[in-house]
Formats: C-alpha cells, sequence, structure tokens
C-alpha cells in the first residue's frame, strides 16, 4: 500500500492498558498517542500490518 492510499486514515483507535505499567487510566496525548496516568509515560500506537497478504 503506498503512502497515498493511507492519507486521510487518522483514526485514533482506544487502548485499553499502558504498555509499560499496564494501567488502564489512559487519555489523549498531543493529537498522536496516549498518556498514562499511573506511569506518567506518553507512547503512540501505530498498526504496521495485518495478517492478510495481498
Amino acid at each position: 500500500m503506498t503512502e497515498e492510499a493511507t492519507s486521510g486514515r487518522t483514526r485514533q483507535l482506544p487502548v485499553f492498558h499502558c504498555p509499560y505499567c499496564g494501567d488502564e487510566d489512559l487519555t489523549p496525548h498531543d493529537d498522536q498517542g496516549w498518556r498514562c496516568g499511573a506511569c506518567l509515560r506518553a507512547f503512540s500506537v501505530r498498526l504496521i500490518a495485518t495478517g492478510v497478504q495481498g
């Protein structure tokens, strides 16, 4: 898939727990990621590919 085909897809799905501490106290951070209220880390999650080959 090219960059042009993926442009415009900026929908952010919810994250259920922090990958560092496992806590669920997450809030959106800078429109690009999430901030954990427990360990105070900010992180982003990005889908690179699915198991389907095209």
